[in-house]
Order: structure tokens, then C-alpha cells, then sequence
């Protein structure tokens, strides 16, 4: 089943301004454009497998066909702005899939990246293992911003349980 898929600019920008015209997610700020209305609890988009096209360096693609299989999670309620990188990352995990892959980026990095390693070993680069802390568990729309989001960026794991 296809979903309505579009809010209106007037909903957009209700969006934007959910949590201070900031990124749900890293707390960055968000542009009027640029940004994503990220899916809380993904709507896992259908795809179908079809020929790349002529000279490419592949045989086949998955292209989107339009359907979802949770098309009732398109609702404003499900909605969080979120910036492209924020988005993009999280793709289909659910919150605390997301958390759990951002936990795993410094491992990874010293798994697969000899540029941070090297960074490391010189001292440049140091793994703090604290918890995985967003924006909007943090943001409180009764309080001045500045205040908040310095602290929010300086020492996310107060806002942990």
C-alpha cells in the first residue's frame, strides 16, 4: 500500500521547530532547508530488485517501488527533524537500534580505519565510553536554549538514567 507520503510546508516547518529548530537526534541546528522529517519508528520502504542500467558497474539495483509495510506509522505523531547525516544513518533502526550503532563508532573506527588509529596512537584521538544521549531526551521547551544545548553537548551522560 502506498502511504500519503507529503506534510504540507506548514507542517514541515511545525516539524523544524519541535525541538528548537534542532536535529532530534545530535542537537545540530536545522537549516529551513536541508533537513529530514526522520520516521521515529521506520515505515521499512519496499524495493524492488531491477537491471542497472546500461554501463554500470553492476547487474542489478534495489529501487524503491513506493510501498511500505508500516504505512499507518506515517503520521506527525512518528516524526522527528532530524539533519541528513542523523537520518540517513539511522535509516530503518528504531531508537534504540540507532543508540546501540552510534555506541559501536568508536570500535569500528579502530577496527577499519588506519587514519584513526594513527590519529590515537599520536594522542590526537581518545575513546570515551559514556553513554549515547539525544537531543530530545534532553530539550526542555519551558527553559531558555543557549543554556541547555551548552550543556547538552559538553556532558550528555547527565541525561542519562
Amino acid at each position: 500500500e502506498k502511504p500519503k507520503t507529503k506534510i504540507t510546508k506548514a507542517q514541515r516547518e511545525e516539524l523544524r521547530l519541535k525541538f528548537a529548530c534542532r536535529c532530534a537526534y545530535c542537537g545540530c541546528e536545522l537549516k529551513e532547508k536541508g533537513w529530514h522529517a526522520d520516521h521515529v519508528e521506520p515505515v521499512r520502504r519496499d524495493f524492488d530488485i531491477v537491471r542497472a542500467p546500461q554501463g554500470s558497474r553492476v547487474s542489478h539495483v534495489a529501487r524503491s517501488n513506493g510501498r511500505v509495510f508500516h504505512p499507518d506509522r506515517h503520521d506527525l505523531d512518528n516524526l522527528f527533524p532530524a539533519c541528513s547525516a542523523c537520518n540517513l544513518f539511522k535509516a530503518t533502526y528504531s531508537i534504540e537500534g540507532f543508540r546501540e550503532q552510534i555506541a559501536h563508532q568508536p570500535e569500528r573506527a579502530q577496527a577499519y580505519s588506519v587514519n584513526f588509529r594513527t590519529a590515537q596512537r599520536f594522542g590526537l584521538v581518545t575513546v570515551i565510553e559514556k553513554p549515547v544521549v539525544f537531543w530530545f531526551e534532553a530539550y526542555d521547551a519551558s527553559k531558555e536554549l543557549e543554556p541547555q544545548l551548552s550543556y547538552f553537548l559538553a556532558h550528555r551522560e547527565a541525561y542519562q538514567d
